[in-house]
């Protein structure tokens, strides 16, 4: 892996001692922006950015320190193994001057179960909730179905609205008996605020512009800036060229050409942070015919594991860190980072051998190979489509006979979520910060009544491994509970479900005189964004 010298954290905890009580604006310009205002729309990380600016949750999952701190929960107790208490925070209000309360949690616990149209649910986080109810005392309580170790931090990725309903909700698995669900459009246009956060949204222009501003009756520390331009620029050269020409401020996912240049410039420098981001592939594994498979007889050869595995020996992810990544990634074999909670230390690297790829697609019938389409998005992860383009060649390698088609991220993960691809590339990140919220999101069965599988487009699906993560969310023994995930890992290996590339690295390109903190999660956090 590439080594480079890079300015990471010291700058940015200089900055957080002293605040300015006002600051310009921060210009930002990023490879993709949020589809959405609504903070439950869309489970993915370019919404997450945007959700974590402009709508608080009830905790917040640091993403550079890996701690879980209070936010609109300023403190909770833990009574029992399912029963939690938060005290919500007396200062915090909505726009209009209303006080939090718990009736707004319930309405917004529920509400993630009834988005029309989300193309990737919220549920999983809120799976093992049974009843959210409101004593009456400025406390919200949370029982579980079981213990569940993680709910907060699972809990940090829900932003809270206001209730519209003018009454208290009844907290159920379904609708809690409501059908006056806020209208994702209506946030979209501005018409309704997505909650209490640092900064307010004050255009959402899509596909091009994000502007907000600070937030200035909120109830925490204030954000730095009083206001906070977002440029969409996938574009890797004119992101690069934006920020060299001073147009912009920071810019996330530098590409490998352009390190170099940033670290070359007087007035410019890197901030990065080891990602948990798994880039990946996922083939379709459900039964019956798949949609972009030919010279087949009309079967699904990813059905069957010899195939599966060809695709994972056909891959040499060195080839794809050193020369596509530039080294900045991490070779994967499995789901879960290095040194994150539940990573398997003894599940060894999938050697690279497409002499053996070609003979297991020779037993498995398949001795010339088949006729495929690899599905990625043109826009989404850094140098995604040089990485789809190299595994395209490698796939070929074994015979196969791939053709590469690539589509914008506003249209590829609504065809991914209906199924209409065969192999695709992908990414998930452990958003909570441990491995069981990356395990659920990926390896688990897809239900979106349990929220699991939320990034299993593929279908990848084994009991064994289900069960291990269900118990694993009922396990409040850390040992016990590592060794669950553990083993689901180990299942979703053996039974290559899953094409593992590589983790990112997340590297953001910063001028001086503005300090930008890195996080794990790739999240671009706005509101600890500081002058120096």
């Amino acid at each position: 892996m590439r080594k480079i010298g890079l300015a990471v954290l010291a700058a940015a905890a200089a900055a957080l001692t002293s605040v300015p009580s006002h600051a310009e604006e921060l210009r930002v310009g990023l490879a993709a922006i949020a589809t959405s205002v609504d903070p439950h729309f869309h489970r993915a990380g370019y919404n997450f950015d945007l959700r974590e600016n402009v709508s608080d949750a009830l905790a917040y999952a640091n993403g550079a320190t890996g701690k879980l701190e209070p936010r609109l929960a300023e403190s909770w107790t833990q009574p029992s193994d399912t029963r939690w208490v938060l005290s919500l925070q007396p200062e915090a209000k909505f726009d209009n001057g209303n006080a939090l309360g718990a009736d707004d949690v319930i309405y917004s616990l529920c509400r993630v179960r009834n988005v029309p149209g989300s193309p990737g649910l919220y549920t999983g986080f809120i799976e093992t909730v049974a009843n959210v109810t409101d004593p009456g005392d400025g406390t919200v309580v949370i029982e579980t179905k079981g213990a569940d170790p993680n709910l907060l931090r699972n809990l940090s990725y829900i932003g809270i609205v206001e209730n519209p309903t003018g009454a208290a909700l009844t907290y159920d698995a379904t609708t809690c008996g409501n059908d006056n669900w806020l209208s994702t459009a209506d946030f979209n246009s501005g018409a309704i605020s997505p909650g209490i956060g640092h900064y307010r949204v004050v255009r959402f222009t899509p596909d091009v512009e994000i502007v907000l501003e600070r937030n200035e009756g909120y109830y925490g520390e204030p954000a730095a800036y009083d206001r906070v331009t977002v440029k969409v620029l996938p574009d890797n050269g004119a992101r690069i060229a934006a920020l060299l020409g001073g147009a912009v401020d920071v810019i996330n996912a530098v590409p490998i050409n352009g390190l170099e240049t940033i670290e070359a410039a007087d007035d410019l420098h890197l901030t990065s942070a080891p990602s948990t981001l798994l880039i990946f592939l996922l083939a379709d594994q459900h039964d019956g015919p798949t949609p972009l498979v030919t010279g087949t007889d009309g079967k699904n050869p990813f059905l069957d594991p010899r195939v599966r595995k060809a695709l994972n020996l056909a891959i040499n992810r060195d080839e794809l860190v050193e020369t596509v990544m530039g080294g900045m990634a991490q070779p994967a074999s499995q789901i879960i980072l290095e040194g994150i909670f539940g990573h398997n230390p003894d599940l060894p690297p999938y050697p690279y051998d497409p002499e053996q790829a070609r003979a297991l697609l020779a037993e498995a019938g398949y001795p010339d190979g088949f006729g495929l389409v690899l599905s990625a998005p043109a826009d989404r992860y850094v140098n995604g489509a040089q990485v789809a383009q190299a595994v395209t060649a490698m796939l070929s390698q074994i015979g196969l006979q791939v053709r590469l088609e690539t589509f914008p991220k506003s249209v590829y993960f609504t065809r991914a979520s209906d199924y209409e691809f065969s192999l695709y590339l992908a990414g998930a990140a452990a958003d909570t910060g441990e491995g069981l919220s990356i395990m659920l999101n990926l390896a688990a069965t897809r239900d979106s009544a349990k929220g699991w599988g939320g990034a299993n487009r593929g279908r990848y699906s084994n009991p064994v491994t289900d069960e291990a993560l269900a118990n694993a969310q009922t396990t409040l023994d850390d040992a016990e509970r590592e060794a669950l995930i553990q083993a689901a890992a180990r299942q979703s290996y053996e039974d290559n479900g899953i094409v593992p590339l590589y983790h990112e690295l997340g590297v953001w390109g910063v001028r001086n005189g503005v300090s930008f903190e890195a996080n794990s999660n790739l999240l671009n956090i706005f509101y600890t964004a500081r002058p120096e």
